[in-house]
């Protein structure tokens, strides 16, 4: 999942970045699941992605990439972090 802000009068700015292909494509290993907004102080996203476990270091890598390609717009600023579900989570805890 990656949380993604930026204020409001840079919504235009991002959007751009976002239809224009500024931000580089994600490859088809990664697949965008949802993206939600939130309208709060900043504008937020969280953005879902999922990708193979056997792919895990490259889709995180591509995912970093794309987000990378809004740091020009000031005050945006972005946080990856991995999820699980609760069956893969479980074994890291021994009950799996």
């Amino acid at each position: 999942m990656v949380t993604f802000t930026y204020p409001p009068n840079r919504a235009e700015e991002v959007g751009q970045a976002f239809v224009s292909g500024k931000a580089p494509e994600l490859p088809d290993f990664v697949k965008r699941i949802h993206i939600f907004v939130v309208l709060d102080v900043e504008l937020k996203t969280y953005s879902i992605y999922e990708v193979e476990d056997a792919k895990s270091h490259e889709g995180l890598v591509a995912i970093t990439k794309r987000f990378t390609g809004y740091f020009n717009i000031e005050g945006s600023r972005f946080k990856i972090e991995p999820l699980l579900t609760v069956n893969e989570a479980l074994p890291l805890i021994g009950l799996g």
